[in-house]
């Protein structure tokens, strides 16, 4: 987890975690063992919800807090002069990490579902519990990248990347919370005094559980939030990932490198924002109209034109004072 290029071993990567946060190193690997448990859930246990093995959700999102970990560990190693933060963050982000799963696998293991669920007052409690949990952590990660917009990084494309993917996976988190307000016809039986069992959903337009991409079960039948929810998160780890890749080929200046990693960052950030764009209008990711098309277009222009202003104003030097 070092802000250096040279590899590290396994063991000198663990050291590096957990001198940084070990509660959050220790998440980490629990995290990762939760996926494994649950794989094997999926082996064993044939259950179905909503169209999906019971234990795919805890799967995936077990997954997926592992790499987030991991992540943001990697991004503390560039906040060394905010010790305090990061130390404190790492609590946070572990205690919010545990809470979300612990409720998303038990609600797996009563075969329900754990998001949008209200059915009862427990169910009830779990998902807004999930809901607290999860805003201590968003709002941990808005923190924790006015910290980093503040750091004093040497290696301008790393950093614009560092920046921007945190950023990008801020907006990702937040969009979440379009998923959680109650839809049309579930706020009409509110209205109408009638048991509700669910408040939100995934998909805009029709029930959650239709038809879906292989997998990851996005809706090809309606808007859906998930697409642009995953691609805002995980810019965390594509962004740096390329700035990596471009500091290998030795033969560019860092101009270009920079003018790539700030073109793709805006890339990257703008389909977010479309893909949410689109679900909320109710298109799926697999059917695009004109409104959809023209937003993308713009997206590409400003890409090209980030990339353009950059290299006609590339950085007076390599290093930050």
């Amino acid at each position: 987890m070092s802000a250096s290029t040279a590899p590290l071993s396994v063991r000198a990567l663990w050291n590096r975690a957990w001198s940084l946060s070990p509660t959050l190193a220790a998440a980490t690997v629990v995290m990762a063992l939760g996926a494994v448990f649950t794989t094997l859930g999926l082996l064993l246990d044939s259950r179905q919800l909503v169209g999906e093995p019971v234990w795919l959700k805890p799967t995936k999102f077990y997954l997926s807090l592992t790499a987030y970990n991991a992540t943001v560990l990697y991004f503390f190693s560039f906040l060394s002069e905010r010790r305090r933060l990061v130390r404190l963050s790492g609590h946070i982000l572990a205690a919010a990490g545990a809470i979300e799963m612990v409720a998303i696998t038990l609600q797996a293991a009563r075969g329900v579902r754990s998001h949008f669920n209200i059915a009862t007052p427990f169910d009830a409690a779990i998902f807004s519990m999930m809901g607290i949990a999860i805003t201590v952590l968003w709002v941990t990660m808005i923190v924790l990248a006015l910290a980093l917009l503040r750091a004093r990084l040497a290696d301008r494309p790393l950093a614009a990347a560092l920046r921007t993917g945190f950023i990008a996976a801020v907006i990702g988190m937040g969009l979440g919370y379009f998923m959680t307000s109650p839809n049309p016809a579930q706020l009409e039986a509110m209205r109408a005094g009638q048991r509700v069992v669910e408040a939100g959903s995934h998909t805009f337009g029709v029930p959650d559980g239709g038809p879906g991409l292989p997998l990851v079960g996005w809706s090809t039948v309606a808007g859906d939030m998930r697409p642009a929810h995953f691609l805002g998160l995980h810019a965390m780890q594509v962004l740096p990932l390329l700035a990596a890749l471009l500091a290998r080929r030795r033969n560019r200046f860092e101009a270009q490198r920079l003018a790539a990693v700030r073109a793709t960052g805006v890339a990257y950030v703008g389909v977010t924002l479309v893909l949410a764009m689109q679900a909320l209008r109710g298109l799926p990711i697999v059917r695009w109209d004109a409104v959809g098309l023209w937003a993308l277009a713009l997206v590409l222009t400003a890409s090209l034109a980030t990339a353009a202003a950059t290299l006609r104003h590339p950085p007076v030097t390599t290093a930050v004072a």
